[in-house]
């Protein structure tokens, strides 16, 4: 049966796949100075950070195993960082999966586990 605590990672891994899954023809274009500034790797970052926080706080509340927290949530970020591109690539039309986009999909990951250990060590998370 599934934790509550794994709920909030599972819909967010849900809300990035819809977020994917849309054909790059529904996809607004960026105008003007957000065109210059690329907009689209903050996205990248703000989807995954929260992906390997949630799901680093989840094995941490079932498990309350920190080591195994930080390694399923990097383990499973960075597999489904690169599963998303790989999609957007070669499945979903209109889309285009990049090294740069999976790079900043890393980086998020990498600022969600950061921040995870930041709260964790300040005992700002309540455990229990």
């Amino acid at each position: 049966m599934l934790s509550k605590f794994y709920i909030p990672f599972v819909v967010w891994t849900s809300i990035i796949f819809v977020i994917i899954a849309v054909p790059g023809n529904y996809i607004p274009k960026p105008h003007g100075i957000w065109e210059m500034m690329s907009p689209d790797k903050i996205v990248h970052l703000a989807m995954f950070a929260p992906l390997s926080f949630l799901s680093a706080w989840g094995v941490y509340r079932t498990s309350g195993r920190l080591k195994l927290s930080f390694i399923f949530a990097a383990i499973y970020g960075v597999v489904y960082a690169i599963s998303t591109e790989l999609l957007q690539y070669f499945v979903i039309s209109g889309r285009n999966g990049n090294l740069y986009d999976a790079i900043a999909d890393v980086v998020g990951v990498l600022l969600g586990l950061l921040l995870f250990y930041k709260l964790h060590k300040g005992q700002r998370i309540k455990y229990r």
